[in-house]
């Protein structure tokens, strides 16, 4: 840390002045958590002004040097929080996102939360943060992951252990569900947030996700935007329990078209749900096997 910095508010403002790719605000919140990851010091401290005395050196210039080549704040730091709970993660999953937290609230308000010694899925878990959130908030749940990447599955793993989550993952391709393990499993809850994007939005994206965040994870073809639901939708026909429940994070514009192939497969009671920023951003749907075509 340099020396002419005596207080905390000294460099607070001297950082969020070097940081010249993101708007004043996002870039006060940036170093706000820089502040508490390296230092251990909160906001009030900074709004206080509290002198700065026998704190670790930290490398700032290369941290401001990497958050203005558009790396996000939460690969550089290793981490992120979601639903309240820390998770690690590095550029083999997305970030978590706020929007995402609004799918475990969805889960959480329905009845079928409210049942005993559910077995639930999530496809498509990335760095876990929904299966394990789940497991944490639903008692004595039988929580699984699955997800094509290897990568992406050790990061799980390690969240699990990191939150003390019982989930079990396994590396299934969702668009290839043949493996007599995963069919042979069936479930009361399925929940994803698969890849949704379509190239042609990419040129919509901010630097910061589309440079660094897996584009595995990200991206569909522009011909065919609703294939991972059409897949989860033909597993989840077969691998759900009676009445059991859908809900998966959508394109906001593709919210009737993904409604539409739930529909087609004989869910009953297909919603679409808005994010707190009124966007089309979940469909929820159940499956009654009385009704269930062959």
């Amino acid at each position: 840390m340099p020396q002419e910095f005596t207080t905390i508010k000294q460099l607070f403002d001297n950082l969020v002045s070097q940081i010249t790719v993101y708007e004043l605000q996002e870039a006060k919140e940036i170093v706000f958590w820089l502040i508490e990851h390296e230092l251990n010091l909160k906001k009030i401290d900074v709004i206080t002004d509290k002198p700065l005395a026998n704190v670790k050196e930290t490398n700032w210039q290369t941290i401001i040097t990497r958050l203005n080549n558009h790396e996000p704040i939460q690969y550089i730091l290793g981490e992120t929080y979601f639903y309240g709970r820390r998770f690690f993660v590095d550029n083999s999953v997305l970030i978590p996102r706020s929007e995402t937290e609004e799918l475990i609230q969805i889960v959480l308000n329905t009845n079928k939360a409210k049942e005993q010694n559910l077995k639930i899925l999530d496809i498509g878990t990335g760095s876990g943060c929904i299966a394990i959130t789940l497991a944490k908030e639903i008692k004595n749940a039988n929580v699984l992951g699955y997800d094509i990447s290897e990568k992406a599955l050790e990061t799980a793993s390690r969240n699990a252990v990191l939150n003390q989550a019982n989930v079990v993952f396994d590396k299934v391709d969702i668009l290839n569900h043949v493996s007599t393990q995963a069919m042979n499993q069936t479930f009361d809850i399925i929940v994803s947030n698969p890849p949704y994007v379509t190239k042609q939005e990419a040129n919509e994206m901010r630097a910061n996700v589309l440079e660094f965040e897996p584009h595995l994870a990200l991206f569909v073809e522009d011909q065919q935007p609703l294939i991972f639901y059409e897949a989860i939708a033909q597993f989840a026909s077969h691998a759900l329990n009676e009445n059991g429940l859908v809900v998966v994070e959508i394109n906001e514009n593709l919210g009737e078209e993904t409604a539409a192939v739930l529909s087609k497969l004989d869910f009953s009671e297909v919603e679409i749900i808005k994010d707190i920023h009124q966007k089309n951003r979940f469909v929820k749907a159940t499956f009654s096997k009385k009704i269930k075509k062959d």
